[in-house]
């Protein structure tokens, strides 16, 4: 032999016919005490023997792999030429084997994940596919609860292999975090291997002691969402080799793991995304180049067409659009110069069957793999526009009634002042004493008339009131001469006491009014007259009628105190504004004049000047 056996590392047999040992080197040695000994090798591996006797006889070289307990060797055999002896060279190619046994296993895994749906498909996709080819005798997989935050057993390989596939373990545990070799190890987040479980406190039973555990975190990131277990009854059994290919299932199984909570996340979004659009309070829509992409039920049954109308290549948007609002015009400018921003408009469209329907609507701009498109949200405030209106014209009616109201309250206390004062100017002329002198005579004959007129008036405030109560005004002939003789048997004595004369050029005598409202006119502006006068003069004011187009012009021209107009006109014909403050009054006359010319078409315009006297000119619309 030209080699030297003894200082090669592997194994050197020499054997002759029917196993006859002739030489081994110490290699060759320990290849025999995993068999029990030189007669074991035969009996152990007859096969081994019958090659090396076939070899000899045919004088070929050959060559074998056996598998010897948990080792493989791969055998040369070669025959001598000359003797019926062979020689046989091994090599231990366990590793090698080992780690093509976990490739297969990482691609065996590695597939069946593919079919993984949950994270407990997952667990019995990792003792089914990979422990079990690892020939492991025991394994069971921990999932963490993240409500309860507890370790949770979900699938085994060994004992604690259900007997029936409705299960995924018998009877499982659950493990607090820092409870057991598994707790720490998901407290630790790294792999732990113990050799001894009798000498280690935190062991905890399951089904059966065992002395032999190594326990690798499966996560994602930084948390821990599970644990691989396994347990052998030897001591100190799990190697360097089996933490890789643990910590390389887990890794694996970590990522398949996130892809199932990802996928179930997306499902639970998806499904509160479809509920969320088919429950939607407003219509949805997606609208990309002038087309419908997307309507949700609500904005179908909003408009009153299908989603296949909608959708339809063919559907014309713009004749859905009745109305845009200033601010929707807006947004659609800016749409054109680039503005993505969020947009927030009003619209009145037109439904299928021709109703006017309002919308609020918000959109924006997104971008997906087909480009940008509107996300829209329409909502319908028809019936809030409707309540509105309805509301706005209440309160605007009782906004006019208020003011009607007060209106007619001022009337009320201004028309009745003059005659209420004009009786009490009788009464003090009234002698007592004297019931029958002739004087009291002609004062009760004027107090009768001043309250029958009085009455009057009263019947007229009566009148106003039926007007206010939306009954229709009454315009009939009125005489204006009858109207000035009215004002004067209403303030008879005090025009008797100042002297004070009205004259009066009517070119037109008769004019088709509302008799309150010129009965208030000549009163009032007679009664300013008189009230407004100067002292050193005769007081007088002077009435003309003239008709023109159906208008009445009537002017009042008086020679009193007159007003100063820089200082006050603005104000003139405000309520309870005054401009004399050494006179009686509340301000209220020229306000309720002016309100009832102008509510009937007319106007009063004034010229005067502080001493020269007032020039009232009123136009009435001759009805």
């Amino acid at each position: 032999m030209n080699f030297y056996p003894d200082r090669n590392p592997n194994p050197v047999f020499t054997m002759g016919l029917n196993g006859r040992l002739e030489y081994s080197n110490s290699a060759a040695d320990g290849v025999m005490e995993l068999c029990g000994g030189q007669h074991n090798l035969k009996v152990y591996l007859k096969s081994f023997v019958d090659f090396a006797t076939l070899a000899i006889q045919t004088k070929t070289v050959a060559e074998k792999t056996f598998h010897i307990k948990d080792c493989h060797f791969n055998f040369i055999f070669c025959p001598r030429d000359n003797e019926d002896l062979v020689d046989i060279f091994g090599t231990d190619i366990s590793n090698t084997v080992k780690y093509q046994t976990y490739l297969a296993v990482i691609n065996a895994f590695s597939i069946a994940l593919l079919e993984a749906r949950t994270e407990d498909d997952v667990a019995r996709t990792i003792v089914s596919q990979a422990i079990a080819r690892l020939h492991f005798v025991d394994c069971v997989v921990f999932l963490v609860d993240r409500q309860e935050q507890l370790l949770k057993q979900k699938a085994a390989h060994g004992p604690k292999k259900p007997g029936t596939l409705r299960k995924n373990i018998k009877d499982p545990i659950s493990l607090k975090f820092g409870q057991g070799i598994v707790g720490a190890t998901a407290i630790e987040k790294k792999t732990i291997v113990v050799g001894d479980t009798s000498k280690d406190s935190r062991y905890v039973l399951d089904d059966a002691p065992r002395l032999s555990e190594i326990a690798v975190p499966i996560m994602v990131g930084d948390e821990v969402i599970g644990v691989i277990d396994s347990e052998h009854p030897e001591k100190n059994y799990f190697t360097k080799e089996d933490t890789n290919i643990l910590e390389a299932i887990a890794s694996i199984a970590a990522t398949s793991i996130e892809r199932s909570r990802t996928i179930q996340e997306i499902g639970y979004t998806e499904a509160k995304y479809q509920n969320f659009v088919k429950n939607a309070f407003g219509g949805l829509y997606i609208h990309r180049n002038g087309v419908f992409e997307y309507v949700n039920d609500q904005f179908c049954k909003m408009i009153g067409y299908t989603s296949e109308e909608f959708l339809s290549s063919d559907f014309d948007t713009l004749r859905l659009i009745i109305h845009a609002d200033q601010r929707a015009v807006q947004a659609i400018e800016a749409r054109k110069l680039g503005d993505y921003s969020q947009k927030s408009y009003q619209l009145e469209v037109k439904t299928k069957n021709g109703e006017s329907r309002h919308l609020v609507i918000n959109t924006c701009i997104l971008e997906d793999e087909k480009g940008y498109f509107t996300l829209g949200i329409a909502l319908d405030i028809t019936e809030t526009i409707q309540s509105r209106d309805q509301l706005e014209e209440v309160i605007v009616s009782l906004e006019k009634k208020s003011e009607e109201l007060n209106e007619f309250a001022h009337i009320a206390s201004h028309n009745l002042r003059a005659p209420v004062a004009n009786l009490i100017g009788l009464l003090d002329h009234y002698d007592h004493e004297n019931p029958a002198d002739s004087t009291n005579k002609v004062i009760l004959d004027k107090f009768s008339k001043t309250v029958d007129k009085l009455n009057l008036t009263l019947e007229d405030m009566h009148q106003v009131l039926r007007v206010r109560a939306k009954e229709p005004m009454e315009f009939n002939i009125i005489n204006l001469n009858d109207a000035v003789e009215s004002v004067k048997l209403q303030l008879s004595e005090i025009i008797r006491t100042t002297k004070f004369q009205i004259q009066t050029n009517f070119e037109v005598e008769n004019i088709k009014y509302e008799k309150s409202h010129l009965d208030n006119l000549f009163l009032n502006l007679i009664s300013n007259a008189i009230k407004y006068r100067r002292e050193e003069v005769d007081p007088i004011i002077q009435i003309h009628a003239s008709l023109s187009n159906n208008l009445v012009k009537l002017v009042f021209k008086d020679n009193g105190l007159g007003i100063d107009l820089n200082k006050h006109g603005k104000n003139l014909f405000g309520m309870y504004k005054r401009f004399h403050s050494d006179t009686e009054g509340k301000g209220l006359g020229l306000y309720l004049v002016k309100k009832q010319l102008t509510s009937q078409g007319g106007s009063i315009s004034i010229e005067s000047k502080p001493n020269y006297g007032t020039c009232f000119t009123a136009i009435l619309v001759n009805k």
